[in-house]
């Protein structure tokens, strides 16, 4: 049946392995480069806090192709360290890394083997590396309570992506297979982060956290083209999640 598809010239770009590898290589090299100027700075600014989060999430796509429609959410979840470096009093960037299990569903116009033609309902899942980079606020203590926004960016590294698809045929015929689509997703995602929460705190050094944060896509996450319209196709990866965690 149909799938997405990519053009040949990306196709002889993603066969090239070295070049695929150089690049993985210096995105490497430039995290731990940032992680190390980051925990060298926070020793001279004031006091450092780690922590791990787990985050359950709803996830969606948003298409920008004429006839994609969204068709549906998905579960998922986020497991991360949290690097809270405090700046002032009541201030912290905070930035870590997060892996992630995020998806959406998307239905579209496809063909198979250029005959029939008809509609593909389409599960993605995608597993991303994401390396977040924001600015925490809390309010002041309130009994073993504190309040906080934060408001940042993230860029996510793509390791995996799949696909459910579901083809019917305007003539009546289905036809259903799973398929890797990871080189049919670009590498990179980037967004914005918005969150809300709260910190209990446990003693002086331990509290757990809970609250809620929303990641907007700023990219297009698919490439190719629809064999059918010939449009390129362009969906964004957006995502709900509910934050617990313990910071020391």
């Amino acid at each position: 049946m149909g799938k997405l598809r990519i053009p040949k010239s990306l196709n002889l770009f993603f066969r090239d392995k070295p070049r695929k590898i150089m690049i993985k290589k210096l995105l490497c090299f430039a995290v731990i480069c940032l992680v190390s100027v980051q925990v060298i700075h926070a020793q001279k600014l004031g006091d450092v806090k780690l922590g791990l989060k787990f985050a359950p999430d709803i996830s969606f796509m948003s298409p920008g192709t004429k006839d994609y429609n969204s068709n549906g959410v998905k579960l998922g979840g986020v497991l991360g360290l949290v690097t809270d470096v405090y700046f002032a009093e009541h201030y912290a960037f905070s930035t870590g890394f997060n892996m992630m299990l995020l998806g959406g569903k998307l239905s579209f116009p496809d063909s198979l083997a250029g005959k029939v033609k008809g509609t593909t309902n389409s599960s993605m899942n995608f597993f991303y590396f994401e390396i977040p980079v924001m600015v925490k606020m809390f309010t002041k203590k309130f009994g073993k309570f504190s309040f906080f926004g934060q408001i940042g960016f993230g860029t996510d590294f793509r390791i995996s992506a799949s696909a459910k698809n579901d083809f019917t045929g305007n003539n009546g015929y289905t036809e259903s297979e799973k398929s890797s689509i990871t080189y049919q997703t670009t590498t990179i995602r980037e967004s914005i982060l918005i969150g809300l929460g709260s910190e209990v705190y446990l003693d002086q050094s331990t509290r757990i956290f809970f609250g809620l944060g929303y990641s907007n896509s700023l990219n297009n996450v698919l490439k190719g083209y629809n064999e059918v319209s010939t449009l390129n196709q362009k969906a964004y990866l957006n995502y709900a999640e509910l934050n617990l965690g313990v910071m020391f």
